[in-house]
């Protein structure tokens, strides 16, 4: 089980952490971005006891935002310890191992101040949050790879190549 024992702030209000894991070979990230509402918490990885003490410190978490159908991860485990409710699009919503509390939509902001922008042609329900300080929140859509750096989804994860080329 893949599990981080730090997140560090990135820019003002926007924290990060990541660990490794085994099962898909690479290093799987998550955000907390303070919303007019609260802590959003996006595609949540296990933190330790500490770690997560330490978020819940920063302040009321809002939401749980699962961004695609891959990314159940941990959500459970912060709906509970955090006593938020978790949010994913509705495409997203049968290829997900734990329940959601609510549907993402283009027309309602989660967190109060995070815009939902579905992103059509990659995994099953992609979405991205646009934070208006000018920070765009991507799940998959676009990849780090240690051969080429950021690139798009391959093509062989994506329900439709060009359409999530025309998405972004």
């Amino acid at each position: 089980m893949t599990i981080a024992s730090q997140f560090h702030e990135i820019a003002t209000g926007i924290w990060s952490w990541s660990a490794y894991d085994e099962d898909v070979r690479t290093d799987l990230f998550s955000t907390a971005v303070l919303a007019e509402d609260g802590l959003v918490v996006i595609d949540p990885i296990l933190l330790t006891v500490e770690a997560m003490n330490k978020l819940g410190r920063l302040g009321p978490v809002a939401a749980i935002v699962i961004t695609n159908g891959n990314h159940t991860r941990a959500c459970s485990t912060f709906r509970e310890s955090l006593s938020a409710p978790v949010f994913a699009h509705q495409d997203a919503v049968g290829e997900l191992t734990a329940p959601v509390d609510g549907s993402l939509r283009t027309t309602r902001k989660v967190g109060g101040s995070l815009e939902v922008l579905e992103l059509y042609g990659a995994g099953a329900g992609e979405v991205a949050l646009y934070d208006s300080r000018g920070m765009l929140h991507l799940g998959d859509a676009i990849i780090r790879t240690e051969k080429h750096g950021l690139e798009i989804l391959p093509e062989k994860y994506c329900a439709d190549a060009a359409g999530l080329k025309k998405s972004l």
